[in-house]
């Protein structure tokens, strides 16, 4: 007798998924239950950091949050690249030819996006660096502040890319340049520090003015302590309080949470957010209230390996409590540190 994957509950066909040992056998379930779409885990996986080894480069570990394993694959795309990940199953890749794509882990498809050389290309700017690698180096690690994947109906992706001191642009599919997006706030003199997006059906993209900054939450911004990062298209924000030592070693602390009051438009700090994770530096089985977190200090990354690229955990809200999810290798690259994304065909 035939079964008729697409009636089994969703919890169930996700359940089974998450025990599959290879990515082979991940993609062959996934045609199977291609027509509801229950083989796509909501658990975010963590591309780890390409291997020192130049002949290894080419092989990345991945490693699956819900059962604690580490998988190898061969993605000779993003060797020496810089990449940001998403929740589409996408990652966005940036080469160093500073060439854009998103590239899918799984199925290994491609979209190709405007180059990003035009932000701060190096003809102009030749006296500022050593010599070409320094330039690609520093625009890699520095330059390029972070990719937000968003998609839109039919299925088209939109990319925005934050840039230099809190610039803003996009481009879709098919544009041969990026759009910039000017805020309001940029004429005095405060640039945007994160995007939360999410598409809504308007077909626009554009910023909004929830409320003022309040002091009490970003007063530790200009020292260089707390990270901001919005959530759920700004309804949610969280900052993260960083601590270092008179050696450079730095750690997470803790995370506060805030939730915007449309009504009085004020952030309201929050120490349960229901049954939820929130994934920074960026939920089935994953803690509730729990956010975790990477290492995303990325001016300490020229620093040694032992000082670097450790600070990776999990942040309890209601007890303030942080732990670590994983211990192991292939947490340091200064062209790629690790990045989370949600595995989809």
């Amino acid at each position: 007798m035939a079964v008729d994957w697409s009636s089994l509950p969703l919890d169930l066909i996700s359940t089974i998924a998450l025990k599959l040992e290879t990515f082979e056998d991940f993609i062959y379930f996934s045609v199977v239950c291609r027509t509801n779409g229950g083989a796509n885990p909501v658990v975010p996986w963590l591309l780890l950091a390409e291997h020192t080894n130049e002949d290894r480069k080419s092989v990345r570990k991945i490693f699956n949050l819900e059962n604690n394993k580490r998988y190898k694959f061969n993605l000779p795309d993003m060797v020496e690249a810089r990449c940001w990940g998403s929740v589409h199953g996408w990652i966005v890749v940036v080469d160093r030819d500073l060439n854009v794509q998103l590239f899918n882990p799984i199925t290994k498809a491609r979209i190709h996006f405007p180059s990003v050389t035009l932000f701060y290309p190096y003809a102009n700017n030749k006296d500022r660096f050593d010599d070409y690698e320094d330039y690609i180096g520093w625009f890699l690690s520095f330059f390029l502040l972070k990719f937000i994947v968003v998609k839109i109906p039919p299925g088209e992706f939109v990319i925005m890319v934050l840039y230099d001191c809190g610039e803003l642009a996009f481009a879709s599919h098919g544009d041969r340049s990026w759009t910039k997006i000017v805020s309001p706030k940029k004429t005095d003199g405060i640039p945007i520090a994160d995007v939360a997006s999410e598409f809504g059906g308007c077909g626009l993209v554009k910023p909004v003015n929830y409320c003022p900054c309040q002091p009490e939450i970003f007063k530790e911004l200009n020292e260089g302590l707390r990270k901001i990062y919005l959530e759920k298209s700004g309804e949610v924000l969280n900052t993260e309080l960083t601590d270092y030592d008179n050696d450079l070693f730095y750690k997470t602390i803790d995370f506060q949470v805030y939730r915007l009051n449309y009504n009085d438009r004020k952030w309201e700090e929050i120490e349960d957010f229901g049954d939820v994770a929130l994934i920074v530096a960026s939920s089935k089985s994953m803690r509730r209230s729990c956010i975790y977190f990477r290492d995303d200090e990325y001016d300490m990354w020229g620093s040694s390996r032992e000082k670097s690229g450790h600070d990776i955990g999990v942040c309890d809200i209601k007890c303030h409590e942080i732990s670590k999810f994983y211990e192991g290798g292939n947490t340091h690259s200064l062209s790629c540190p690790p990045t989370c994304f949600i595995p989809r065909i």
